[in-house]
């Protein structure tokens, strides 16, 4: 009789249970990738329990063999105490977990909380070394001036940058290569 129950207790669940919708990459822009997955969503926390970093993407490909992950529609916002202060966009994102970089590609756009900004094709972020590096045009606004160029060096706060090839400056504010006070 107890069998007979647990059988039928058994087989209630079974025709109970619904199949759980997945999304899964149909067609994948990337191969090789162990993981596909779409709506990519990672955070990172400090010890002390405050949100450090979010990373969001459209699809998101893992490579656990070349040590990389490679995120379209990518997003990418850093926090200090609860607030944005840098936020970085672009089509694509290739993380080298090996070399600590980022490699934007696409519509990159780098906006900082006091309102500065870079638009560029690609962007090169160094995560040890906190700098940006672009071989690509790129426009920097700062402070209301903007600077066209070909080439970038920069800190991740566009504090301090420099374009390698200017092009054109267009003055509006005070002067963004300035030293602060």
């Amino acid at each position: 009789m107890m069998r007979r129950l647990l059988v039928l207790f058994f087989l209630l669940t079974i025709v109970s249970c619904k199949d759980k919708e997945y999304l899964r990459v149909e067609t994948e822009k990337e191969s090789g990738s162990m993981v596909s997955m779409r709506n990519f969503s990672r955070s990172s926390y400090k010890e002390s329990g405050e949100l450090e970093w979010k990373l969001k993407g459209a699809e998101s490909y893992i490579f656990p063999k070349e040590n990389k992950t490679i995120v379209y529609g990518f997003e990418f916002k850093q926090l200090e105490k609860g607030n944005v202060t840098s936020a970085m966009t672009g089509d694509r994102g290739e993380i080298n977990h090996s070399t600590k970089t980022v490699v934007l590609s696409g519509k990159v756009r780098l906006k900082t909380s006091d309102g500065k900004y870079i638009e560029s094709e690609s962007l090169t972020y160094n995560l040890d070394e906190k700098t940006l590096a672009s071989e690509d045009d790129v426009l920097v606004y700062s402070d209301g001036t903007t600077i066209r160029g070909k080439g970038l060096r920069a800190d991740k706060s566009l504090n301090k940058f420099t374009i390698i090839q200017p092009k054109a400056v267009t003055v509006g504010g005070s002067n963004p290569l300035k030293e602060k006070q």
